[in-house]
């Protein structure tokens, strides 16, 4: 599902597909970041749908940045 507009400045939440494109990673590094815990983005489980807060992915970006 393509979220048109979608950007980190938003709180919303959005599928595995968009939280690929906002951090710019394949969503099958996502699907196994989450199946093997390897790295910890949270996750929002929905019935059978993943979804991530906007504003998780965000903190994520801020929390990986070497400074």
């Amino acid at each position: 599902m393509k979220q048109q507009g979608l950007t980190l400045d938003q709180d919303t939440l959005t599928d595995t597909e968009g939280a690929s494109s906002l951090l710019a990673i394949p969503v099958a590094t996502l699907i196994k970041w989450r199946s093997t815990g390897e790295v910890r983005i949270p996750y929002v489980r929905i019935g059978r749908q993943i979804k991530y807060r906007t504003r998780d992915l965000k903190a994520f970006i801020e929390t990986s940045t070497i400074k």
